[in-house]
């Protein structure tokens, strides 16, 4: 990935999709996330959240997501996280863009770039366990 790709890691965009009512405190979460750009594509290893608050690591060969689930109003949940990777000419990190999905979890994606030569890609898929 691109250091240059990284840097748009700074951005904070939100995405969003709703649904049902449950007791939000009393579910666990699965998350799988995948980022994308022109040269490469990442699939960290699904996790799991067991309370809200909790954070949780995923790592590829080069890169580590650290994400924090948590409640956000009534029915629905935010996602906050951060990415970092050692390169061979050296380490990027930075914030990923939030994503607010309902209590019941969803998929969320964001684009950012002008052409698909600069494109980056960020996709969270959220399950609800219980």
């Amino acid at each position: 990935m691109k250091t240059t790709a990284l840097a748009l890691l700074l951005l904070s965009v939100s995405g969003s999709a709703f649904a049902t009512n449950t007791n939000i405190e009393a579910i666990d979460y699965q998350v799988s996330v995948t980022v994308e750009d022109s040269e490469s594509k990442l699939s960290f290893p699904t996790f799991k959240f067991h309370s809200f608050g909790q954070e949780v690591t995923s790592q590829t060969e080069k890169c580590i997501y650290s994400g924090v689930l948590s409640k956000h109003e009534a029915n629905a949940i935010l996602l906050e996280a951060k990415m970092s990777c050692d390169y061979e000419n050296g380490e990027s990190s930075g914030q990923m863009p939030v994503f607010i999905l309902d209590k019941e979890g969803g998929e969320a994606s964001i684009e950012l770039g002008e052409d698909q030569a600069n494109l980056w890609k960020y996709t969270v898929l959220v399950k609800a366990l219980n």
